[in-house]
């Protein structure tokens, strides 16, 4: 049986109906109509069709456009199943301004190098160029559209991305404060406007934990008596918790004996139930505590320092940090051979001991 959708029009205006066919071993084909009895009279057609194997696939499948893979792909909740794509919306966009109005099998891999090319090449609204990282975002987010067309749809053979080879990507950032830079940066925070800027920033230095890790933290997931929060909105979509230094309970439980309790969110906008933006008080902290080129995500990258110091390891920062893979610490790899200099210095003086000099 077919399932038939009202959905609003383009211009946003008016509505259509869709029909979306499924039959197990058969490709997924639909169709858009401006009345219900339109696209309900060809379902029944088209249904009667497939089962007597008189249906031309592949004739239909000419039809489908870029614009048609990501409404079925948004229609079918796939945007919802991983964060990651939420976390790519103006991606697809980009893409389906690009290529919303191609047949998907006119689609070649000579057309998807060109595009790339003028990514490359296009300037933003602030005259900067995208990096080799940005750029492998765009074609990674394309590249998921277009297997999820071949192998869950099948209404394309082959992925065109598939000798697209990805851009070198530069060194990660290493921008590592002093304790004289950290010192500056909490006093500039203290003194904001913003009363909330100094328990985030303190919050992120101690756990390790993202911007939005910490701005989407609600107190339902902390536990002040032992210690814990619970983050739920991570960027790879597992959850994890992280430990609360003294410090940071201290500021929690002021914000929790002022806090709105119809408000879920621990750092809570005064003017909306939404998140608060830190943006132009963090940038202020900055230039107040006169650091060049640092950014809120370095945060993250001076607790693995601070860790990476106490001797902690490889796994035990990935647990932490919430990285899903070890290869990811390979952005903090100066770290192991800083600290771990005292692990070969105590198998050295082990191993050698005497023997003669």
């Amino acid at each position: 049986m077919a399932s038939i959708y009202k959905r609003k029009s383009k211009d946003g205006k008016s509505f259509v109906w869709r029909a979306v066919i499924r039959i197990k071993g058969y490709p997924t084909v639909c169709k858009t109509g401006d009345r219900k009895q339109i696209v309900e009279d060809w379902a029944k057609d088209t249904e009667r069709r497939i089962k007597l194997g008189q249906y031309n696939f592949e004739a239909h499948n000419k039809n489908h456009t870029y614009t048609d893979l990501l409404h079925h792909m948004q229609e079918n909740g796939v945007f919802n199943l991983q964060r990651s794509f939420k976390n790519c919306r103006s991606q697809f966009n980009y893409w389906k301004q690009r290529l919303g109005a191609y047949a998907l099998i006119h689609i070649t891999p000579e057309l998807i190098a060109q595009e790339r090319k003028i990514l490359i090449e296009s300037s933003l609204p602030n005259s900067t160029k995208r990096s080799a990282a940005t750029i492998n975002r765009y074609t990674a987010v394309l590249s998921a559209t277009f297997s999820y067309a071949v192998k869950k749809l099948r209404w394309i053979v082959e992925n065109p991305c598939r000798t697209l080879s990805r851009l070198k990507e530069c060194a990660g950032r290493d921008r590592i404060l002093t304790d004289a830079e950290i010192t500056r940066l909490l006093d500039a925070c203290k003194q904001s406007k913003s009363p909330l800027l100094y328990p985030i920033v303190l919050f992120a230095l101690t756990t390790g934990a993202r911007r939005g890790e910490i701005l989407n933290l609600e107190w339902r997931h902390v536990d002040l008596e032992k210690g814990i929060a619970f983050l739920t909105e991570t960027k790879n979509g597992r959850p994890r918790s992280v430990a609360l230094s003294d410090s940071v309970i201290a500021e929690l439980k002021v914000l929790h004996k002022t806090r709105n309790p119809s408000k879920p969110l621990v750092f809570a906008s005064k003017t909306a139930f939404g998140r608060i933006d830190i943006k132009k008080s963090w940038m202020k902290a900055v230039d107040q505590a006169n650091l060049i080129d640092y950014h809120f995500h370095d945060l993250r990258h001076q607790f693995a320092t601070f860790a990476a110091g106490q001797g902690a390891s490889n796994v035990e920062l990935a647990t932490a940090m919430g990285h899903r893979t070890l290869s990811m610490l390979l952005r903090y790899s100066n770290l192991d051979a800083k600290n771990s200099k005292k692990f070969s210095d105590h198998i050295s003086e082990r191993i050698l001991k005497g023997s003669t000099p």
